[in-house]
């Protein structure tokens, strides 16, 4: 076949071929199987069988069928499932109405896409970050996750944008978001209204998780391919220049910055990366990373692909960098190639040139859209969204050449610091940002903190947003069990498939050789139901390592090139206990003396004015906290009272959802509390019953009547 000048890439004969195979199945084909089927029918041309971009192993059919997908089920024709693609009765009569070459198919499809996109755009209230938000999920298909910062850095916005869309508009794909280091423990609320855990949820689609609870990063999709997703559906404009951020000011503690800009360059420390050519395609690189950093954890691999790539291939001659050190921004332009120097110093080995203004920028007379870009961590990230904004900034200033240099101004060593509480946080906490602010203090006094609380009391949520507040993306999580061991938690033997063992590191010796290449930066470990393991068997020789962080013990599997193990100053743990199972009870005296315990209790702050700051923030009945508060106050034993969370979903507030969730969230708990006692729970606690207590005391109340109690209904 011929290539088309004006079609290249036959789109309406992909379509149609994929309709076919889907009428023909006569049920659900997963994606790759479709993919296959079409394969299997059409002769590509030369063009349609080349990359679809230098760094993707996709071929150009393959990309454009995938995204027509979005197309066809834009106009009604597939329905897109766990179990597959589906064909509906309105494909099945364009395939009969639509010429054998598929012509017209495309334009219709396509013109139903836009007209979607452009109706979630007006209905938004922020209608280009969520309507961006919503095509970059269409890209996520069953079998592959994400993450929210990753899903900020390809709409161009904040973290927080993009929790506040994904928990209000109920986007399809939204179980396949992650935080950071999750494990996937929350759940997901599906279209019958039954909440299914999230792992589930992923699993039945194909996600595979490992022993440690993480998602397989194989089926990662990152930030770039969001970014060129949305770039080739013309919904982000290409740039002809893009502005990027380098950090520099904490390479190992050291701040590189005063060096970058006296001798005109920026770089990536690159230590064990082997010498490759600038351009070099993402999976090629992907392999050669893999070799290279073999001892790394797997997230850190994925981060360094993601910063040697865009060092190596995506910085282009032209482009604005920027970097910051000490409360200054300062701005250059990149002149020069990567290429690769021998530092003495080992920290800066993956070089380009840039021409640096001369002056910084006071980090606090920056506009908000660049400090907030700032916040995201890594060490390369992109800034073409704020690109008009720097561009500004570099223009107010003319660079000058000096006949006398400056010498050379010697590295900064930074010391690692917590980043202080913001009013933000607390507002999307919904607490008070002292009580905040003390958990903060409380972990630079001693950094590990354990929440406690009954279910229900925000304890993980807390932790998490917490972490992250502190840490950024250096957050991970695990949850204990009682079959958790020291060779879950920290490291131990595996065995291999060819035969043998290995000794394969868990999520805290992970976390911890991450820290190490970095002890100016805080890392984060959330230990989820921290009281339902084995503690001693769990910490093992690592318990004295969490009071005396400077001293050396030997491992249980110590190596021969071991000298002796410490714990990272910047390593720091948050656990959450559960109090209703009156485990906590069981936690020994060298256990909490190891770390700081903080109280999350229905009746008192600040857990206690939560649920109503929600309610009312969210334009919901804030009769739902007085009914909250009058069931809480029948319970007698404090470790048994409900928290505002079970009330703090969209679903809850739907037609039937308080009462749907009463009879089967919260009575069962309390049956469970009461059972072999002879309490009447449905009549003690049941939502009429509390209704009619609520009533009665706003009866009492408006009469007068001086706080008496109402008469108990039960």
């Amino acid at each position: 076949m011929t290539e088309s000048a004006t079609e290249p890439v036959r789109r309406a004969l992909l379509i149609r071929t994929a309709l076919e195979v889907l009428a023909e199945a006569g049920g659900p084909v997963q994606r790759a199987e479709v993919i296959a089927r079409v394969a299997e029918r059409l002769e590509f041309t030369p063009y349609e069988l080349e990359p679809y971009r230098s760094n993707s192993a996709q071929t150009r059919w393959d990309n454009h069928l995938t995204w027509a997908s979005t197309d066809m089920r834009a106009v009604g024709w597939i329905d897109k499932t766990a179990a597959g693609w589906v064909i509906t009765d309105a494909g099945r009569r364009a395939l009969a109405t639509h010429p054998n070459d598929g012509k017209g198919l495309d334009a219709e499809a396509g013109q139903a896409y836009r007209a979607q996109y452009r109706a979630n755009k007006a209905r938004a209230s922020q209608p280009t970050h969520r309507s961006l938000l919503a095509a970059a999920l269409e890209s996520v298909e069953a079998g592959q996750w994400t993450t929210k910062a990753e899903l900020a850095e390809a709409i161009g916005a904040d973290v927080g944008t993009v929790e506040a869309a994904l928990y209000e508009d109920g986007l399809d794909a939204s179980h396949r978001v992650l935080t950071p280091g999750d494990t996937a423990s929350g759940a997901v609320l599906l279209p019958s209204g039954e909440m299914v855990p999230t792992r589930a949820a992923l699993e039945k689609e194909g996600v595979k998780f490992d022993e440690s609870g993480m998602p397989d990063e194989s089926q990662h999709v990152r930030g770039q391919d969001l970014r060129a997703y949305l770039e080739d559906r013309g919904l982000v404009a290409q740039p002809s220049r893009r502005a990027w951020l380098v950090r520099g000011s904490s390479v190992d503690g050291h701040d590189l910055i005063p060096v970058w800009r006296q001798q005109g360059f920026t770089s990536l420390r690159a230590s064990k990366l082997r010498e490759v050519e600038p351009g070099i395609r993402r999976p090629e690189l992907k392999a050669i990373v893999d070799e290279d950093y073999s001892q790394t954890s797997y997230a850190a691999k994925a981060a360094k692909l993601d910063e040697f790539h865009s060092f190596l291939s995506r910085i282009q001659m032209g482009d604005l960098l920027v970097t910051t050190s000490q409360g200054e921004l300062y701005v250059g332009t990149v002149t020069g190639p990567a290429e690769y120097v021998k530092s003495g110093d080992g920290l800066s080995n993956l070089r380009r040139t840039v021409e640096w203004a001369p002056e910084g920028f006071d980090y606090g007379d920056l506009a908000s859209e660049i400090k907030a870009r700032l916040q995201v961590q890594y060490d390369v990230v992109e800034m073409t969204q704020q690109l008009d904004l720097l561009e500004k900034l570099l223009a107010a200033q003319t660079a000058v050449v000096e006949d006398d240099e400056p010498p050379v101004q010697p590295v900064v060593t930074r010391e690692l610091t917590l980043p202080e509480a913001t009013d933000e946080l607390a507002v999307r906490l919904n607490v008070d940002r002292a009580w905040l602010q003390e958990c903060i203090d409380l972990l630079r006094d001693r950094p590990q903190l354990i929440f406690y609380g009954p279910p229900g009391t925000g304890k993980t949520f807390i932790a998490q947003h917490l972490a992250a507040h502190l840490a950024g993306d250096n957050v991970r999580l695990v949850q204990f069990h009682p079959a958790y061991s020291y060779e879950d938690f920290f490291e131990g033997y595996r065995p291999l498939e060819e035969g043998g063992f290995k000794l394969k590191p868990g999520p805290f010796r992970k976390t911890v050789d991450a820290a190490r290449e970095s002890p100016s930066t805080p890392y984060f470990l959330i230990i989820d139901e921290i009281n339902r393991g084995n503690l001693a068997k769990i910490f093992g020789e690592l318990y004295f390592l969490l009071e005396y962080r400077s001293q050396n013990v030997d491992l249980l599997y110590a190596t021969d090139d071991d000298i002796g193990f410490t714990l990272p100053e910047n390593v720091f743990i948050i656990g959450t206990m559960n109090t209703a199972d009156r485990s906590i009870a069981l936690v020994d005296a060298a256990m909490r003396r190891r770390f700081a315990f903080v109280p999350l209790h229905p009746s008192e702050p600040p857990t206690d004015g939560v649920l109503r700051r929600w309610l009312a923030a969210s334009d919901l009945d804030v009769g739902v906290a007085d009914l909250l508060e009058e069931l809480n106050r029948r319970i007698e034993d404090p470790d048994f009272k409900i928290g505002p969370s079970y009330f703090m979903r969209k679903a809850m507030h739907q037609p039937g959802g308080l009462e749907r969730a009463w009879r089967t969230a919260i009575l069962p708990l309390l049956e469970e509390h009461h059972y072999g006692d002879g309490t009447d729970v449905r009549a003690r606690y049941g939502l009429d019953t509390i209704r009619a207590r609520v009533a009665g005391r706003a009866a009492s109340d408006q009469a007068g009547s001086g706080g008496g109690e109402p008469a108990d209904p039960a």
